[in-house]
């Protein structure tokens, strides 16, 4: 068998599993617990972050995408600046290491997706702490939504498509 047919499920399960952790910064990081839901859907056309335009019924999940630019306009006014700054950082990071991901895995290059899927599960981890050591999520209103988990499942696929690369590569090689 060929290289190219050896490193195909390697090569789609690190490239399809670096493109969904892209992804978990879309999906909902932080959703509504039911009380708070209830209210925010009961009011759905008032706001709830008025300088983002975010009404209530958009507020029933957040992403970290919508966190970042809730935590922009909050500097941009003066709020909770140190916060909001660290938050602002780890996110880009968080998004930066996971384009790398996915730039080495359309590459095949296994240590290196290997090296900033770590990367990007370790500063994703620095947000979660982050979130939970300031109460934000979870707090009286907020649990954990599906991409405060499903990103650590999409990390160790990633990684273990890009081990598997690896020995697929090496094995080609001899």
């Amino acid at each position: 068998m060929n290289k190219t047919k050896t490193m195909l499920y390697p090569f789609l399960i690190t490239w399809i599993g670096a493109v969904l952790m892209m992804a978990m910064l879309l999906l909902p990081f932080a959703s509504a617990n039911k009380e708070y839901q209830s209210y925010l859907l009961d009011n759905k056309d008032e706001l709830y972050a008025e300088e983002l335009g975010m009404s209530n019924a958009e507020a029933v999940n957040i992403s970290l995408a919508e966190y970042a630019k809730m935590y922009i306009e909050a500097v941009k006014q003066g709020f909770h600046m140190e916060a909001g700054i660290v938050c602002i950082v780890i996110i880009i990071v968080f998004a930066i290491l996971t384009v790398f991901t996915v730039l080495l895995s359309l590459l095949k290059k296994p240590i290196g997706i290997l090296v900033f899927d770590i990367l990007a599960l370790a500063s994703f981890w620095a947000i979660r702490f982050d979130f939970e050591d300031r109460g934000v999520v979870p707090s009286d209103f907020y649990d954990w939504g599906i991409a405060s988990w499903l990103t650590y499942v999409i990390g160790v696929v990633v990684a273990t498509g890009a081990i598997w690369m690896f020995f697929e590569k090496r094995k080609a090689e001899k």
